[in-house]
């Protein structure tokens, strides 16, 4: 980011009472000259700890740290710095993002924007995907969930409306270990790797998928610096996991403007339809539902973006965002919240 003259400052976010001089100062070390740094430490907020189908504060409640509350505790950064910054992002501190990942969400965002407001002005309020495929289905694939799309939706036109529930997102791999033989490691260590995963003989063999229909270019996504412990310099596909989702849970839609794009899952009032990678029964459960709602599975991306001409942020605060996207957290929508169900 630095090597293309944006002026950048990080903000460190920590759990801990104190973060020391000597572990600041390596910190320091490793940014960039002129890149700023600033630490709030002791940020774990409080709140009342809720037992099982209780209202908050009742007389036996306490008070105590709430360590799954320190994911939401940017939003206080972000509403502080809001007007003295172009761009902002978000994530945990084991997340690489690079320019190009800045660059890439700029451009969708300013494709997509193009397109909702060309659906805003088109006779029929729609924007079309061009030369799209003649569409002679009878029926279509049901939700079998609470969204009010099919599981097929491939090349259909879209509204105003749907466009502005569709942001760019990030798909979380993790770069395996592949020196020394098997099992392989994660990263950190802690698993083996899936050389026998759940889904395998649901997708195509490797080197077939990736000379037929593309894949994950690890050069892009997923490169280390050289000589980074534990991982090779130069991932292949077949050395990344997929983190907090499957192929299961994932689908995909040809957008009008934006081309071909997997469509990661999404609760079901907002979803605004893609092809389901389990429909027809892909997956030999006829009774499988697409998930929306299983943890493991909802993509959590560790982390968001968001241009600030602010315009974004502000439409994540003011429209998105039952409540609002930035402090103070009150209101009817936080009413029993305890940090709990948009921590995130």
């Amino acid at each position: 980011m630095v090597d293309r003259g944006w002026e950048v400052d990080v903000y460190l976010i920590c759990g801990f009472e104190t973060l020391l001089p000597p572990r600041r100062q390596v910190i320091q070390d490793a940014l960039p000259h002129g890149v700023g740094l600033e630490v709030w430490t002791d940020a774990i907020p409080y709140y009342y700890v809720k037992k099982h189908n209780q209202e908050l504060k009742q007389p036996d409640q306490s008070i105590e740290l709430a360590p799954h509350g320190l994911s939401r505790q940017h939003r206080f950064v972000v509403r502080d710095k809001l007007m003295e910054y172009d761009f902002f992002t978000a994530f945990e501190d084991d997340i690489r993002i690079m320019a190009d990942h800045v660059v890439s969400f700029l451009e969708m965002s300013v494709e997509i924007d193009r397109m909702r407001r060309a659906a805003e002005h088109s006779p029929d309020g729609k924007v079309h995907v061009e030369h799209a495929a003649e569409d002679n289905r009878t029926r279509r694939g049901k939700s079998m969930d609470k969204a009010t799309v099919g599981n097929d939706v491939l090349e259909d036109p879209m509204t105003a409306e749907e466009l502005r529930r569709l942001w760019p997102g990030f798909v979380r791999t993790e770069v395996l270990d592949t020196r020394g033989g098997e099992p392989r490691q994660l990263l950190g260590g802690e698993k083996p790797a899936l050389d026998d995963y759940k889904w395998m003989e649901n997708v195509p063999p490797s080197q077939e998928y990736e000379h037929t229909f593309g894949t994950i270019d690890p050069n892009i996504c997923c490169g280390v610096p050289p000589g980074r412990a534990r991982t090779p310099d130069h991932p292949k596909k077949d050395d990344l996991l997929l983190w907090e989702t499957d192929i299961s849970a994932m689908g995909v839609r040809h957008y009008p403007g934006v081309g071909w794009a997997a469509a990661m899952p999404v609760e079901d009032r907002a979803d605004i339809g893609s092809y389901w990678s389990g429909e027809g029964h892909t997956y030999n459960d006829p009774s499988m539902k697409r998930p929306r709602r299983v943890n493991s599975l909802l993509g959590q991306q560790a982390g968001w973006m968001a241009m600030a001409t602010r315009s974004q942020l502000l439409y994540f605060h003011e429209h998105a965002c039952p409540g609002g996207f930035l402090p103070p957290f009150d209101g009817k929508d936080w009413v029993n919240d305890s940090l709990q169900t948009r921590n995130g």
